[in-house]
């Protein structure tokens, strides 16, 4: 019998991070236009490509870690550092407000993030 894998946890959801979320250092987050479904089922199915301990389907990389998978890299997968990540969350609760940038402001989170993290908010959308 092959392991059947998970999709990966919501924190990986570009619409589904917020002010809660646990934020590594390294964060990837999926568009939402990404049919993560299909590719879970692909891998469970034997259908992507297996190195060590990756699985490449649909030119996007996954790992595992207990039987759940996460993004790693390819068409619409975003790497995010932490700061980008908190502030993904924060858009994603007040959206491209004032109170969302009075919000940042105080985490200290720096402009390049911020916009990184407005890009994929709007992406979100």
């Amino acid at each position: 019998m092959t392991k059947e894998f998970k999709s990966p946890a919501k924190r990986h959801s570009i619409r589904s991070v917020t002010q809660k979320s646990v934020a590594k250092n390294k964060n990837t987050v999926i568009e939402p236009r990404i049919n993560v479904s299909d590719d879970v089922a692909k891998i469970n199915a034997g259908e992507a490509y297996k190195i060590g301990d990756k699985f490449i389907v649909n030119d996007r990389t996954y790992g595992f870690h207990n039987g759940t998978l996460y993004p790693i890299s390819g068409p619409g997968f975003h790497t995010l550092d932490r700061g980008a990540y908190k502030a993904l969350g924060v858009f994603n609760k007040f959206g491209n407000s004032q109170q969302a940038r009075s919000i940042l402001k105080n985490m200290e989170i720096g402009n390049e993030q911020i916009e990184e993290a407005l890009n994929l908010w709007r992406l979100g959308q």
